[in-house]
């Protein structure tokens, strides 16, 4: 993992810093923790590769969901992922490139956690 913790949080602060909505930057705050490390199977190498990533957002109480950062498998142009929480037969799949995005906000709207702010129309340009 060549990204250091606490440069993806100046990563995930950044796109903060420019939230207007209060109600959107504290729905993001609510799930967000510190970077925790993460592997993940990369289903489109060869069997059995792995990357190491960091889990940055928790919503696994709610969807089973977590958003993670990885430079590697679709990173570095979509480094920001929505995988599943819950392990499939022990491991954690990335998924598809549709679940990777090139910010930590795109992610987030794209995210179980943005529906109730979907619904009441509080989302702010993507």
């Amino acid at each position: 993992m060549s990204t250091p913790p606490a440069s993806i949080a100046r990563l995930i602060a950044g796109e903060l810093s420019v939230l207007t909505d209060d109600s959107v930057k504290q729905a993001v705050l609510h799930g967000l923790v510190d970077p925790r490390p993460v592997t993940l199977d990369w289903d489109y190498g060869t069997p059995g590769q792995q990357f190491e990533g960091w889990v940055v957002f928790d919503h696994e109480a709610e969807s089973d969901t977590l958003i993670v950062y990885c430079e590697h498998g679709f990173g570095p142009l979509s480094p920001w992922g929505l995988v599943f929480a819950t392990l499939d037969q022990g491991s954690r799949s990335m998924g598809m490139d549709s679940g990777w995005f090139r910010s930590f906000m795109e992610a987030f709207w794209d995210s179980h956690a943005a529906t109730p702010l979907a619904q009441s129309g509080q989302s702010e340009s993507r």
